[in-house]
């Protein structure tokens, strides 16, 4: 008997040590499993990026680049509110591409044919239906429910791939999730469909700022910003770009233009306080953090910023 109970005891002693070391080295195992795919998951999307740069760049070559060329199409497109930050290399080619779309092997238009009853019946039952999808699309995002929202919008773009809404909505939640991936072809869709859409322009050039490729985000970036000068986070992009390509006095400079057009922002004041403060111009950086507690009496980092200062 007390061979059995010692017997039962062992048994009981080894459970109980190596029950927790399996859970460790499963614990261990999972973590090693999704760092490795998150691994292999930054490298096929940064080599998307090239592949998807290397394809615009065949398309958009052009066999010589006459010195007023660009001139003539930045101003025909309404691009001359930025001045030529490059040389005229192969770049120019890609950037035109991607952010202009030209269709340079669109399909020869057939002529106009009269419009029957059937046609005109048939159109107006396709925008009642994706009138009908969107609408059922954006409740299912209200209520949270997005695998469904993202599947209702890709039975909408069935209908009609080239619905500008739908695709605007998709890429919008692509680009929310981190799926830059998918969200890139159906961004380069809208710009084809509208040129000057800075929104999605903005976009393709944060997701190549995430990817280092900094050349092709600056000049992306600054394109939203010629097409649309109004809107504060275009100019944080660029903040973000200058800063990780240590040129913080350009930085600051753009952080000036955010606080001009959203003057009551107390975080943007911050942000350009502290950024001054890293270039070291104290006075600048003083005057922006009493701004920040004109606006936010209880910012805590401002007040303790401040006693710093006045120490120094």
């Amino acid at each position: 008997m007390i061979k059995i109970w010692t017997i039962l005891w062992i048994i009981l002693t080894v459970i109980l040590i190596a029950f927790p070391i399996i859970l460790i080295i499963f614990y261990l195992s999972k973590r090693f499993q999704k760092f490795i795919l998150m691994a292999l998951n930054k490298i096929t999307h940064i080599n998307f990026l090239k592949k998807f740069k290397n394809e615009v760049l065949l398309k958009g070559k052009r066999p010589t680049v006459e010195p007023s060329s660009d001139q003539d199409l930045s101003e025909s497109q309404g691009g001359s509110q930025v001045e030529t930050i490059i040389s005229e290399t192969v770049e120019i080619d890609i950037i035109q591409n991607i952010i202009q779309a030209p269709m340079v092997d669109a399909p020869a238009v057939a002529a106009p044919q009269e419009e029957t009853v059937y046609d005109r019946e048939s159109f107006l039952k396709n925008k009642k239906l994706l009138e009908k999808i969107v609408y059922e699309a954006l409740v299912l995002r209200k209520e949270g429910r997005l695998d469904d929202y993202e599947k209702k919008l890709i039975e909408g773009l069935a209908l009609d791939p080239d619905d500008k809404d739908l695709n605007r909505f998709l890429a919008d939640y692509y680009f929310s999730t981190g799926n830059h991936k998918k969200a890139l072809s159906l961004l380069k869709k809208i710009v084809e469909l509208d040129p000057k859409d800075h929104k999605a322009i903005r976009q393709i050039g944060e997701i190549y700022l995430t990817s280092w490729d900094f050349e092709t985000a600056e000049l992306l970036i600054e394109k939203a910003i010629a097409i649309n000068p109004a809107n504060p986070k275009y100019y944080i992009s660029m903040v973000e770009l200058y800063y990780n390509t240590d040129r913080k006095p350009d930085a600051v400079q753009q952080m000036e233009q955010v606080v001009r057009l959203r003057p009551t922002n107390a975080g943007y004041m911050l942000t350009l306080a502290d950024l001054y403060e890293e270039i070291g111009d104290l006075d600048n950086a003083q005057r922006y953090y009493f701004l920040v507690l004109e606006y936010e009496p209880s910012n805590e980092k401002a007040k303790r910023k401040l006693k710093e200062l006045v120490k120094e």
